[in-house]
């Protein structure tokens, strides 16, 4: 089966600093996000208050509400009634369907089971390094290579194929990726690296060998491939990832916007 246009889809919000002449609630959540870069606060940290971060930014309440409102609008905090204003953590439901969008056909979010399927170091191709923004001087310290498939329901949906350096996850293990959780967690968990967007390219494909074999299909048959690109704050990427996703009871699901 031949390969059809790809569609690229970009997930993101806006990292780089605010010009000048732009609003003020932009540059404060600048602040913020540096914040969140350097660890200040950390993932499931709550924030201080409104009154309390109006203070240290010496801005009003209503430039730290709009600051807050976009990072929360884009899952980078969450905001929990009575409660306050938290660090999103990966392995949260909510933030889990920001980056997975598969769905059965009748429309039913599931969560999925992840089987980490290999594990390995290697150095990374000219097309990968550049992806990841290696420099020639670190090309060497290599890339991680890992392999998983995603089961929903007990069934194989997901295959990919990812590719991280070495030097953003120092002393990545095999026993971290078989927790059970996805990857994204694993990231923020052990290296305090925290997925903020995505850009992806979905076409349609045939199933080679490694697909064929965990969904059980022919060689050839159609598949959903999605390559994306994973990054963290000051859009620095993180990971290259290469899916098949098998979508005879499945399909791919985007959503753009908010209730209104």
């Amino acid at each position: 089966m031949e390969s059809k246009p790809a569609t690229t889809v970009s997930r993101r919000f806006n990292h780089g600093p605010a010009p000048a002449d732009t609003p003020l609630y932009k540059h404060v959540k600048d602040q913020i996000i540096e914040a969140l870069r350097t660890g200040e606060w950390r993932p499931g940290d709550i924030l201080p208050s409104e009154s309390r971060l109006a203070e240290r930014y010496d801005v009003g309440i209503s430039t730290i509400r709009a600051a807050v409102s976009e990072l929360a609008a884009a899952g980078v905090l969450v905001r929990r009634q009575g409660k306050g204003t938290f660090v999103a953590i990966h392995g949260d439901q909510q933030n889990l369907f920001r980056f997975f969008h598969v769905v059965r056909n009748d429309g039913t979010r599931i969560l999925p089971v992840s089987t980490l399927l290999s594990f390995s170091k290697s150095t990374a191709d000219e097309q990968t390094a550049e992806i990841l923004a290696l420099p020639r001087s670190r090309q060497k310290a290599g890339v991680y290579r890992i392999s998983n498939m995603l089961k929903v329901d007990g069934t194989p949906v997901i295959v990919s194929e990812m590719v991280v350096p070495v030097e953003m996850f120092p002393g990545l293990t095999k026993a971290q990726l078989q927790q059970g959780s996805t990857l994204y967690a694993v990231y923020q968990r052990h290296f305090g690296i925290t997925i903020t967007r995505s850009s992806e390219r979905l076409a349609s494909a045939g199933a080679d060998a490694f697909a064929a074999e965990h969904f059980g299909i022919e060689l050839g048959a159609p598949v959903l491939e999605v390559r994306r690109v994973a990054y963290t704050f000051g859009d620095k990427p993180v990971e290259v990832r290469h899916s098949r996703i098998d979508t005879r009871n499945y399909h791919y699901r985007l959503e753009e916007g908010d209730q209104v």
